[in-house]
């Protein structure tokens, strides 16, 4: 099936028309939701107010209740989808069915598969904990949409992958520890603290993630307004965002990618000629141009910062050895004001020149491949760690010098129940014997810079091509090493609250509430939610959204597939793999010292860690491709990716 059928429907039959199981309730229930076809049903069995497609309650036949469908005219589009459900039942002939299907670009269905249904006892205490919770789940959606009168816009999207990207870091699904611990060190207030010292506009303190269904969301109009600058007037910020929303709003597939297609939070060379294009009829031509004039002051002020924050991160970095008691409560503070918050600061740096140099790409500048070439010149602790593991390989450094600068490193770095690399010497010892001698030079072209700098002198740019390449490749290393150091603080953490402290008592360390919203996977671990939602009704019905996937690389790959645990080191050979993961964050490194084909990730954006890390090792990448897409992928024996044409092909 090629991947360019773009999934942009997918159709999950969870229950057949007939239910097997006689329901008894005190109280008549409204209209029930079973299935909605063309959607991803998303709520407990039978207990969920329909709004589009119905069902049609009958009587009963040796105690089996019977139903049928009732759609209206403007829902005929999903008339064919019931002619192959009728169609499926009498060639099986069997009405208890599961029935998987997706849409090409012709918008034909294509069938995934087909299989019956086991007959199951409803738990009804479970039915009813389970709509009980999603409804104090809407009601608290419901309650945020009001924001304060310093921020613009209407507090009604939230996204699992925009801003600090929860999904990706912490899972789409993260247990107490995981969660709490983001949130402390990121989402309550480092976020709103960097973007005020990073030159933006400054704010009330204010929540930038919240939990729904057991899910972590970045509240998507706090982000935007985070990067609205100090010039602009009150009513252009808000003409500002109501734009932002609205684009993301009408393009959801967007949602990773904000930065790049929505926020316009960064200085790109010519700003203020795509802000005169976008913004033409919503803002005036003076505010256009004091925006652009603050980004500018904004890029200049944070490359004399750079070298500041790196020494606060050091610094603190050198502290966490010996006697350091890194579950105290003043000690995990220590981490997130002098790890946690120079890390962002070089984070929201390295995503301003990641823009910058796509800017140069999509203008023509240099080409894709010395786009590569600049990545490959990026020399991270990434490309440090293969060189030291090979050094280990043949003589020349211990294993335990070694483990002493990487043995924090663990799969899921926020994850509890995941390995570091010096509590598991077996799957170090392996990792180390698959590394190889690294090329330390990388070459870049002279039209490279060439190309730059006469780019640069039409602009009346002031700096020249290598100070940009020089300082482009500091901030992008920089922003890699110093999520290294900040880790390190985060796997101290785990070491020393897995064996000796319990949740409750961990929330309580980190002042914040411990209540029902905080019962991580309690009953809720199957539903479904969406990436991105835009309205209360996304709690019980969603559309999942079509996802491409961000292809990094060149040419074509072929191979098997493998499928990695999300949280463990897995001892598997994964030379010559393509391999999938659902997530991947810093403590993912150590796949680079195996030869593999390529990278899947169900989630993960353009400018993720993830995306810097293969273009440094020239490891072609298709990353954030999508529930959909990533369970095809992932249970997939071989697949053929073309990254000219970005789409892939299982074979």
């Amino acid at each position: 099936m090629a991947g360019n059928l773009r999934v942009t429907k997918m159709t999950v039959i969870r229950f057949p028309r007939t239910v097997c199981v006689p329901l008894k309730f005190e109280k008549p229930l409204p209209r029930q939701r079973v299935f909605y076809l063309g959607v991803i049903y998303t709520g407990p069995e039978l207990c969920q107010d329909i709004t589009r497609l119905y069902l049609k309650r009958h009587g009963k036949t040796k105690g089996v209740r019977r139903w049928s469908l009732i759609t209206y005219e403007k829902y005929d589009e999903y008339s064919i989808y019931l002619k192959i459900l009728t169609k499926l039942e009498d060639l099986f002939g069997n009405k208890h069915l599961d029935i998987e299907m997706v849409l090409d670009n012709n918008s034909s269905p294509l069938l995934l598969q087909v299989r019956p249904l086991m007959e199951k006892k409803v738990n009804k205490d479970l039915i009813f904990t389970e709509k009980k919770i999603i409804e104090q789940n809407v009601k608290k959606y419901d309650s945020l949409k009001e924001t304060t009168n310093d921020r613009f816009g209407i507090n009604q999207l939230f996204s699992n992958m925009s801003d600090m990207n929860p999904a990706e870091m912490i899972g789409k699904k993260p247990d107490n520890v995981a969660f709490g611990l983001y949130k402390f060190m990121f989402t309550d207030s480092t976020w709103n603290i960097q973007r005020g010292e990073f030159g933006y506009r400054k704010y009330k303190p204010a929540k930038l993630m919240e939990l729904f269904n057991n899910v972590a969301y970045i509240n998507v109009n706090h982000s935007l307004n985070s990067f609205l600058t100090r010039s602009l007037q009150a009513d252009s910020c808000e003409k500002i965002i109501q734009h932002q929303l609205e684009k993301l709003k009408e393009n959801p597939q967007l949602h990773d990618s904000i930065e790049f297609n929505i926020s316009r939070s960064s200085y790109v060379f010519d700003t203020e000629d795509e802000f005169a294009v976008e913004y033409k009829n919503i803002i005036s031509p003076e505010e256009i141009q004091k925006w652009h004039q603050d980004l500018i002051e904004i890029d200049s002020l944070n490359k004399s910062t750079l070298e500041k924050n790196n020494e606060t991160m050091l610094s603190a970095f050198s502290l966490l050895d010996g006697n350091f008691k890194y579950s105290k409560k003043e000690n995990i503070k220590f981490i997130r004001d002098n790890m946690a918050l120079p890390f962002t600061h070089h984070s929201r740096l390295g995503f301003v020149y990641f823009a910058q140099l796509n800017n140069l790409l999509r203008k023509e500048v240099i080409t894709e491949a010395q786009k590569n070439s600049l990545l490959l010149s990026v020399k991270s602790i990434s490309t440090k760690m293969k060189s030291d593991a090979y050094q280990v390989k043949v003589g020349k450094q211990s294993l335990n010098n070694f483990l002493d600068t990487y043995g924090h490193i663990r799969a899921g770095n926020y994850n509890l129940s995941s390995s570091n690399l010096k509590n598991n010497l077996e799957f170090t010892e392996l990792l180390v014997q698959n590394s190889e001698r690294q090329d330390e030079n990388i070459s870049l072209q002279k039209v490279v810079f060439s190309n730059i700098d006469k780019y640069f002198e039409l602009n009346n740019i002031s700096y020249t091509a290598s100070a940009w390449v020089e300082m482009f490749q500091t901030a992008i290393a920089t922003r890699e090493n110093s999520k290294f150091y900040y880790t390190k603080g985060i796997d101290g953490i785990l070491n020393e609250i897995k064996e000796n402290i319990s949740d409750e008592e961990f929330f309580q360390l980190l002042n914040i509430e411990f209540n029902e919203e905080n019962t991580i996977n309690l009953n809720l671990k199957n539903t479904l939610m969406p990436d991105l939602i835009s309205s209360s009704d996304d709690f019980y019905l969603y559309e999942e959204m079509s996802k491409d996937g961000n292809y990094i690389g060149q040419g074509r790959v072929s191979g098997e597939v493998l499928l990695l645990d999300n949280y463990s080191n897995q001892h598997y050979d994964l030379d010559n793999k393509i391999v999938a993961i659902p997530a991947a964050d810093p403590g993912w490194d150590w796949i680079f010292n195996y030869k593999i084909k390529s990278l899947i990730t169900q989630y993960g954006g353009p400018n993720s860690h993830m995306a810097i890390r293969c273009a440094e090792h020239n490891i072609p990448a298709v990353l954030g491709v999508g529930e959909s897409n990533f369970s095809m992928i992932s249970t997939s024996q071989s697949l053929s990716i073309d990254f000219s044409n970005e789409s892939f092909a299982i074979v």
